[in-house]
């Protein structure tokens, strides 16, 4: 295979998984008890974390999307994020 085909397959792959890598699976469903966001000096980037207590009573900790933590409160039910009266 020449140089130039290695390097494009490369990147290609690289690319795939730098994409992917910035979604992340959608959590159980369940009230949110807790949220967490931790920075990354080191990379200069912002984790974001959700805990719900699903339906059965146990805990699921989880990443999620910046626009997913900012749009969940607490009490809120994920994944809709609606207000629980």
């Amino acid at each position: 295979m020449p140089k130039r085909v290695q390097h494009a397959a490369v990147a290609m792959a690289a690319a795939l998984l730098a994409l992917t890598a910035c979604q992340y699976e959608q959590g159980p469903a369940g009230r949110v008890v807790d949220r967490d966001k931790t920075y990354w000096p080191a990379t200069k980037q912002w984790t974001y974390k959700l805990t719900v207590r699903k339906p059965d009573g146990t805990e699921a900790t989880f990443k999620v999307k910046r626009s997913d933590y900012q749009s969940c409160p607490k009490q809120s039910t994920y994944p809709t994020c609606t207000e629980v009266r």
